[in-house]
């Protein structure tokens, strides 16, 4: 009696479909899938990242560093006086820190760094939050966690450089979706 080895039609067949759909399912409609989606999408179109430790950040920063840290950033720089300093300067990107991302604003004050402000999309702000307590929490492993002051719906977090601070809860309509460093 011979064994018959051969794999049935059906099975082959749910597999293709299976190899096929899974990936693209995973890409259209699980959070992470769009996320990377998006990413890619923004790679393409040339847009850079910038993955920068905020957390890290201090005054001591300058333009200067800033330009050499993040070299594919186009910067566009302008004098503006205004509360966070005497120089503003700009730049589109596709990511911050693996999150799809639209523009960085620097801010200095005598060429030193005095705020940034990172524009999100608007989609992965409970994701953004998530990773800014993840991060805060990275400075210490053996403090406890600093939780986030919230005053009128804004969160912050104290940091030895600075002050990271973001919308606390969702966002409502008409609110840019920002992550804002300001230096002590």
């Amino acid at each position: 009696m011979s064994r018959d080895f051969r794999i049935p039609r059906l099975y082959k067949t749910l597999l293709a479909l299976v190899v096929v759909i899974g990936p693209i399912y995973w890409l259209m409609f699980t959070t992470d899938g769009q996320r990377r989606t998006d990413m890619a999408l923004m790679f393409i179109l040339g847009h850079p990242a910038f993955d920068a430790a905020l957390e890290s950040f201090d005054a001591r920063l300058t333009e200067a560093k800033l330009r050499e840290n993040f070299p594919a950033l186009e910067l566009q720089c302008t004098e503006a006086t205004g509360p966070l300093g005497d120089r503003l300067c700009a730049a589109v990107i596709g990511s911050f820190n693996q999150y799809p991302a639209k523009a960085v604003s620097l801010f200095f004050r005598d060429d030193t760094l005095s705020g940034v402000k990172v524009r999100y999309q608007r989609a992965y702000h409970d994701e953004l939050r998530a990773w800014v307590e993840r991060r805060v929490a990275r400075l210490d492993p053996l403090a406890t966690p600093p939780a986030a002051e919230v005053v009128e719906g804004v969160a912050s977090w104290r940091l030895p450089g600075g002050t990271l601070v973001l919308r606390d809860g969702p966002l409502a309509r008409g609110e840019e979706p920002a992550l804002v460093w300001l230096a002590r």
